[in-house]
């Protein structure tokens, strides 16, 4: 799937749930979806889960509790774009089958066309484009300076409650310079 076809499912959700304060209140959108939200202690490089079955029309997105507010933000909307986006890879467990999309340390590495696609919606949903532009503009009257602008980073940052590097990079993609 194209970028701008991302950013435009992940602008469409926003709009047709009403979304329009910061920070997007991921942690709700799950139940707008028929997704159940639930935080476990995982062990291991386990961010996140997506478990869909299909036929008894379950969705579970769990999230490891041990992590911090804002990764733990970015795994939920990584897991709804899986949601959205893929259809998951099955598991026979019993008898049964049902679907999963694991994010974990190799999400980020940018291999796996997917784990990309999810983040790049992730981005998306949880900095939408024009919400990013406005703030910047408000916040760095200047244009962006990297090493002298980082405090007003960090409030932009705060501002979406996500973290400084997932900003940067979504800066970055956006055609913001540093």
């Amino acid at each position: 799937m194209k970028n701008e076809e991302i950013e435009a499912l992940a602008n469409d959700l926003i709009e047709r749930l009403n979304i329009n304060k910061l920070p997007i209140p991921v942690e709700e959108i799950p139940q707008h979806l028929n997704i159940e939200l639930q935080y476990e202690s995982f062990d291991g490089q386990i961010d996140g889960l997506l478990y869909r079955d299909e036929d008894s029309e379950q969705y579970v997105i769990g999230v490891n509790s041990k992590h911090l507010p804002n990764r733990r933000r970015f795994t939920i909307a990584h897991e709804i774009g899986h949601f959205l986006l893929h259809h998951g890879e099955s598991i026979y467990v019993d008898g049964g089958s049902f679907q999963v999309n694991f994010r974990d340390s190799e999400s980020s590495e940018g291999v796996n066309i997917e784990e990309i696609e999810a983040n790049l919606f992730a981005a998306a949903l949880l900095m939408p484009k024009e919400l990013v532009m406005e703030t910047v503009m408000k916040r760095l009257k200047n244009g962006i300076d990297f090493l002298h602008e980082s405090e007003e980073l960090e409030k932009i940052a705060n501002d979406f409650k996500v973290s400084v590097q997932a900003l940067c990079i979504r800066l970055g993609r956006l055609g913001y310079t540093f």
